[in-house]
């Protein structure tokens, strides 16, 4: 069954939306997420960075920051796949997406500060 691809009610008709209101959202979410893409990416990258960093220092501190460091970009930047807007709706995938980063948070805490204890 198809889902509207905003708030991911299902959907009997062949659109992509449910109504025009969800239509307008979703084209004006999408139009400024195009601006802080750039910003995603270089967040994502400057955290494998400092991860990939730590790895050769043999640190898990510092590969912990890393990991807090993407955290942090995808609970502020929560970008998702289409396939996951598909089955989730705009919406719901946001949640989801900071859900992710809220985990990748807690991780990168756990390998800094717990990690070398066990």
């Amino acid at each position: 069954m198809k889902k509207c691809r905003y708030c991911g009610k299902n959907l009997n008709s062949g659109y992509e939306f449910c109504s025009s209101e969800c239509e307008n959202k979703y084209r004006t979410s999408t139009k400024k997420d195009n601006h802080k893409i750039k910003y995603f990416i270089m967040g994502v990258i400057a955290g494998f960075l400092v991860m990939f960093y730590g790895i050769l220092l043999n640190t898990s501190s510092v590969i912990g920051a890393g990991i807090m460091l993407m955290g942090i970009d995808v609970t502020v930047l929560p970008f998702t796949t289409p396939e996951t807007i598909e089955i989730l709706g705009y919406q719901k995938s946001k949640i989801a997406g900071r859900i992710c980063g809220l985990a990748l948070i807690t991780v990168g805490i756990w390998f800094e500060f717990f990690y070398d204890k066990c």
